[in-house]
């Protein structure tokens, strides 16, 4: 079974280790495709933004960005070969994958910590990190690691 490769975020990495290759004008560009994990939103500017102003071109890429969203498929676009990374937008999708023997490698994580967080409404009883014992736990990405729900 060949590698497939997935990413938390990737493109900066790409065109950074380009950045050693410089390209000139005798050379064709590599062409490749990149799934974002969402509809374009503001996280995503710095991609849409390098492919605007020629940054990927400079080092040697021509990128085509497939945008994701609730109809969108990029990750199974990613496994099935149709797009060459895929941005995930955390690791739970990665060591989902990993747990689940699927081949994937993980190009790039810009976050040192994953930006999670837990908020409760004021009147939901949870004064202090011991409160959480009172919630039922469930799994978003079917893996070890549960996110905690009151549902």
């Amino acid at each position: 079974m060949a590698k497939v490769s997935t990413i938390a975020v990737l493109l900066p990495a790409l065109a950074a280790a380009a950045g050693m290759f410089p390209a000139t004008s005798a050379l064709a560009l590599d062409e490749v495709s990149f799934g974002t994990n969402w509809l374009a939103q503001a996280e995503h500017g710095g991609f849409y933004q390098a492919v605007a102003d020629g940054t990927y071109e400079k080092y040697g890429l021509k990128v085509t960005i497939v945008q994701g969203g609730p109809q969108a498929a990029n990750q199974a676009l990613l496994l099935g070969g149709k797009i060459d990374f895929y941005m995930q937008g955390n690791l739970l999708g990665t060591f989902s994958a990993a747990e689940q023997g699927v081949p994937v490698v993980e190009v790039a994580a810009i976050f040192q910590k994953d930006p999670q967080v837990l908020i409760a409404h004021p009147d939901a009883g949870m004064e202090k990190f011991e409160d959480l014992a009172k919630l039922r736990p469930c799994s978003w990405a079917r893996t070890a690691t549960s996110p905690i729900s009151s549902g």
